[in-house]
């Protein structure tokens, strides 16, 4: 059985469609492609059963994502994720406090090879849930660059068990109150561009 060098991943099947379809051109026997599941929880229970199971060299993770407000970021761009902050809008407000850290980072080397591929390095906010509140969306822009929902799960899981990782992701939205009807219209665009992103990197991560 040949060696798992690369789990790619992401929150749902659909997201890795157009990496299948890639890899169906060019097979590679090193490539694993598997869902880890929707929110924090679920991501993190799933991606920690693959990578225990098995036990891949790197992970890279895609999907789709929020950009914050005048963050510079249009519907079709792709990311790569540099650094990830695990927001809860009550600890945001000051009504609340986290008992443990709530920042990771990625990867550098496979953040740079991805950054060569033609994807913007940013940082990361992991939310509990879909932001749909304009006046939320700017509070929350101070701190990072756009919206996902597993990030923050991937770089723990992939940390605590001492897997190189990343986040590839095409942006779908505008994150706020028009957010959820954007991302219904292009998330398999937005989708479909992260994974050609990622798969050209392949050759500059050496794997």
């Amino acid at each position: 059985m040949a060696t798992l060098h690369l789990l790619v991943t992401a929150a749902w099947a659909p997201e890795l469609e157009r990496f299948r379809e890639l890899l169906g051109a060019e097979p590679r026997s090193d490539v694993l492609l598997e869902p880890m599941g929707i929110g924090l929880v679920d991501a993190g229970i799933g991606l920690t059963r693959c990578i225990m199971t098995r036990r891949p060299t790197h992970v890279l993770a895609l999907g789709t994502a929020g950009a914050s407000p005048r963050s510079g970021l249009a519907i079709g761009d792709v990311i790569v994720g540099q650094s990830v902050r695990l927001v809860d809008t009550a600890v945001v407000e000051g009504r609340a406090a986290l008992p443990y850290g709530a920042d990771a980072t990625f990867d550098p080397a496979m953040v740079d090879a991805v950054f060569s591929a033609g994807a913007r390095p940013c940082a990361i906010a992991n939310t509990l849930g879909i932001t749909t509140d304009d006046a939320l969306a700017t509070k929350l822009a101070v701190l990072a660059t756009v919206e996902h929902l597993e990030a923050y799960a991937v770089a723990r899981a992939c940390h605590s068990l001492g897997v190189p990782c990343t986040v590839v992701l095409g942006i779908a939205n505008e994150v706020g109150a028009k957010g959820r009807d954007q991302w219904r219209a292009n998330h398999v665009q937005a989708s479909a561009r992260a994974a050609e992103m990622a798969f050209r990197s392949l050759s500059a991560l050496g794997l």
